[in-house]
């Protein structure tokens, strides 16, 4: 019997795959938490160089008020610099003794005994580093990594450095979760990687500096990613054939509840410890998912462990309310899916040309895909407007973009819509980075929406590049085919953040580069095969290889010379008809 007949008989999505799907699905929740928590507790608050502590005792300017010394000591155009003192104080010097009237040009003016006394414009004055720290704008954010630890200016590169080391977390924990599953087990790999997050997110939560909570965000993108893969694999094993689609992107929609509650969360606990703490203690709920998480079926008969598989279906049936052969586990058993004839490596997934192509451009998807997904993710602080609300709506344009995907893939296929989805992302990422809002309001509105038309493509994209290379590799390769493909992914996510840094150079050019990336990456996906209503291929010889470039072409050129008899055609038909014509009205 194959493990999806199996399903079948016992009820694709009965009561009892409904209840721990469920479950497993409200850790998508507290995963997208911890993924994406960077964006305010590493968030950057409005700064300038803290003038409070210059010593102007003794001077004509020992009674300036903050907004006063501000003005006098910052550069208009540098957060990062203030004007050199000594030079400050030996032009106000010489001016000390002379009247400026309001009208008169200068760039800083000052009130002192009812005597005003400015820095003419002439004056020009050294710009050098901040010599007493920054003092951190609490309009938005009361406290964050940056304002505490000082991640700014010279300081700024720890910022996106943390980022890239909670996603190499990520590309660890799923290297290492993934074999430790294997061998001991998916469920006590869940309630590891839940035991690990709370530790490693309760721990960073108080970390006295970047040299702890460096370390501990690392176990958190491990822990994160290993206990969610393991839920991801189980919530959609116990699903039938038949909902097996539905059920991948109803997970990942709540992933995207996830996302939408941190911005709620984010903006009612704006003290970075304590978010880290909020969103860390409801990962103690989980431990009690130890009462109604059942193991895996298909890995509890890989390691002949048939007396355990066989109680949780029993268990399974009888909640469904069906009944089940008694010899069904030995039926299982005899599928040449849960059995493999010989050992399969990485290798195989590139031993010839055809499959190096195919799995290539499979694992650059999934790289761009994350690369994009991520950084629009994370720049939405630097998005014009209410950083929270274009958080929560960076999350909510993900649900109809999923709901899109169920709609569309089983009628139209996979490759188009993962192609339109590319290109329609691509093109507006590009077009948001490229308008120049400077004061409008209404610009600025409009790169907001391109940013959001941006996120809704490549999530779309991301969700149906999952389910096509779960299609395209064979059974015997397919973990490997999709491990290399989730470390693609997790290598796009550390890069994503240095990407955005980039925009300390020109703004636009993160913007540019993920949609241009996206654009190239959709274009690549012609060359990948339609996976809709085909039958899984066992074997690497049963593949399906797609088109090569030279193909994608001569399609092309067909339809262009098509288009071009069927122009001739009807030039060369149209004397006729009007000749018919002639005749008809003849009579």
């Amino acid at each position: 019997m194959h493990f999806d007949n199996l399903m079948e008989a016992l009820g694709e999505f009965g009561r009892y795959q409904k209840v721990r799907f469920f479950l497993l699905c409200l850790f998508s929740i507290a995963s997208a938490w911890h993924a994406l928590n960077m964006v305010f507790i590493g968030a950057s608050p409005d700064f300038h160089c803290d003038v409070t502590a210059i010593n102007l005792s003794l001077t004509p300017l020992e009674n300036l008020s903050h907004s006063e010394r501000k003005e006098l000591m910052i550069p208009p155009d540098s957060e990062c610099h203030q004007y050199d003192v000594m030079e400050t104080l030996n032009a106000l010097s010489q001016a000390a003794g002379q009247w400026y009237s309001e009208e008169r040009n200068s760039t800083h003016w000052f009130m002192t005994d009812d005597v005003k006394m400015a820095i003419p414009e002439n004056v020009s004055r050294t710009k050098v580093a901040c010599t007493n720290g920054y003092v951190y704008s609490r309009d938005v954010y009361a406290e964050t990594l940056t304002s505490e630890f000082n991640l700014v200016c010279e300081r700024s590169f720890w910022k996106s450095t943390t980022k890239s080391v909670f996603f190499a977390g990520r590309l660890c924990g799923a290297v290492v979760f993934g074999q430790l599953s294997d061998r001991f087990g998916r469920r006590p790999m869940f309630f590891a990687g839940c035991l690990m997050l709370l530790v490693a997110g309760t721990v960073a939560s108080l970390a006295p500096s970047m040299a702890v909570f460096l370390p501990m965000y690392f176990c958190q993108g491990a822990a994160h990613t290993g206990a969610f893969l393991v839920a991801y694999t189980l919530a959609t094993e116990m699903v039938g054939p038949r909902y097996r689609v539905i059920a991948g992107f109803v997970s990942q929609s709540f992933y995207s509840i996830g996302f939408m509650t941190l911005a709620g969360i984010a903006f009612f606990i704006r003290e970075w410890r304590f978010l880290e703490i909020a969103i860390t203690v409801p990962i103690v709920l989980f431990g009690l998912y130890w009462w109604f998480l059942p193991e895996s079926i298909r890995w509890l008969i890989s390691r002949g462990r048939d007396a355990e598989a066989d109680n949780i279906l029993r268990a399974a049936a009888a909640t469904n309310r069906v009944r089940l052969d008694n010899d069904v586990v030995a039926s299982l058993k005899q599928d040449p899916s849960m059995r493999a004839t010989r050992q399969y490596y990485l290798v195989d997934c590139v031993r010839t040309w055809k499959m190096a192509r195919l799995s290539l451009n499979v694992w650059f998807n999934w790289l761009v895909n994350a690369l994009v997904y991520y950084g629009l993710s994370l720049n939405t602080e630097n998005l014009a407007g209410n950083p929270y609300l274009n958080f929560c709506v960076a999350g909510a344009v993900e649900i109809p973009a999923y709901a899109m995907c169920i709609l569309l893939l089983n009628k139209v296929g996979r490759r188009g819509p993962l192609i339109l989805s590319m290109l329609v992302g691509g093109i507006a990422c590009i077009l948001s980075g490229c308008i120049p809002t400077g004061d409008s309001g209404a610009l600025e509105i409009l790169t907001v929406i391109l940013a959001m038309v941006g996120k809704f493509g490549i999530t779309a994209s991301y969700g149906i590049i999952y389910l096509m290379a779960a299609e395209i590799f064979p059974t015997v390769i397919r973990n490997i085919g999709m491990g290399v493909a989730s470390m693609s992914a997790r290598i796009g996510g550390i890069v994503a953040p240095l990407i955005l840094d980039l925009q300390s150079y020109s703004k636009p050019l993160p913007l540019v580069i993920f949609g241009g990336m996206s654009i190239f990456a959709g274009l690549l996906a012609l060359l990948l095969p339609e996976t809709a209503g085909k039958p899984l291929a066992q074997l690497p010889e049963d593949m399906d290889h797609g088109s090569s470039c030279a193909d994608v072409f001569s399609f092309v050129k067909k339809r262009k010379n098509k288009s071009l008899e069927t122009v001739e055609m009807t030039a060369s038909s149209k004397p006729l008809m009007q000749s018919t014509q002639a005749e008809t009205h003849r009579f």
